[in-house]
């Protein structure tokens, strides 16, 4: 579609009714453009070209310069407003002129004429990338370690929840391996907190190492870890996977100029579908640590029935 004829916003004829919001449009670091009833552009704010790097002659209709993603919801917002003559708001991410992505809160308003009768839909962007990155740090604290960035307890969980729930479904396999870092107590009583904080963000890395991207390694505290193995049919896939942890974990390496050569204990099992509930593994797999610290850690056991 073409260009409707004016976009000048002096004589735009909505902005000329008062001078103070052709103004505020004109100065404002919001994004203010206004479309007719068929989508043509007639009216885009200077904003654009510092905020996102577009003219008005770069687009046409609001979805030239969205993302693709929210291309569809921009589309149905217009509908909506022109259905309903109501306002209403979007959350959507355009790229920048730094070429990063920023969040705007797209806000559509609709513009009636003389006779009441809607004419024109103006949207107003507002750019949100503080708030949105503000949040996504919150939601991360929520659910991660601060100590080593790995899943929190809360997080794996829900993942272990929702695992063994699909695994119900369509009853593939899984497997929940508990860790514990043998006599990590002594580190910190006897080299101070300091080191023991060093020690376990590199013991978190090694055992990443050891992984596959799919996994989920996740600490619950203290020493204590716990690593999920999506797509596992049989034991000896876990026990390689086990036994490259050992291995990894009892190369000597230096933590803040002391030498350390630790190692592991590690409780396994598999689901099955005799378990009725996410918690039935935990219990599993805590029982089966239990038993390999009573034959001498350094080891790995799986869950068996008495």
């Amino acid at each position: 579609m073409s260009h409707s004829a004016d976009l000048n916003p002096v004589t735009h004829p909505w902005l000329q009714k008062d001078n103070f919001v052709r103004q505020f449009i004109e100065q404002a670091w919001d994004l203010f453009c206004i479309f007719d009833v068929h989508g043509n552009l007639t009216y885009a704010s200077k904003s654009f070209n510092p905020v996102i790097g577009l003219i008005p002659e770069d687009f046409q209709q609001i979805v030239d310069f969205i993302d693709s993603e929210y291309r569809m919801d921009i589309h149905k917002m217009f509908i909506k407003t022109l259905q309903t003559s109501s306002s209403s708001k979007l959350e959507l991410r355009m790229k920048g002129t730094s070429e990063s992505f920023n969040w705007f809160e797209c806000t559509a308003m609709p513009i009636c004429n003389g006779e009441g009768n809607l004419s024109e839909i103006c949207f107003v962007l507002n750019d949100i990338t503080l708030r949105k990155n503000h949040e996504s740090r919150l939601i991360a604290m929520a659910f991660h370690d601060p100590l080593t960035g790995l899943p929190n307890r809360r997080l794996f969980k829900e993942q272990l929840q929702q695992m063994f729930l699909q695994a119900k479904r369509t009853n593939r396999p899984f497997a929940l391996l508990y860790v514990d870092i043998d006599d990590f107590k002594m580190i910190n009583d006897t080299m101070g907190h300091d080191v023991g904080d060093a020690f376990l963000q590199d013991f978190a890395h090694r055992i990443q190492d050891c992984l596959r991207e799919v996994d989920l390694f996740a600490r619950m505290g203290g020493d204590e870890f716990t690593i999920l193995l999506p797509s596992v049919d049989c034991e000896e896939h876990v026990n390689s996977v086990a036994r490259r942890i050992l291995h990894c974990v009892d190369q000597p390496w230096e933590v803040q100029g002391h030498l350390f050569r630790a190692t592991v204990s590690m409780g396994i099992t598999m689901y099955n579908q005799d378990q009725t509930e996410a918690s039935h593994m935990m219990k599993e797999v805590d029982l089966a640590l239990y038993q390999v610290k009573g034959k001498g850690r350094n080891h790995f056991q799986f869950y068996q029935e008495k």
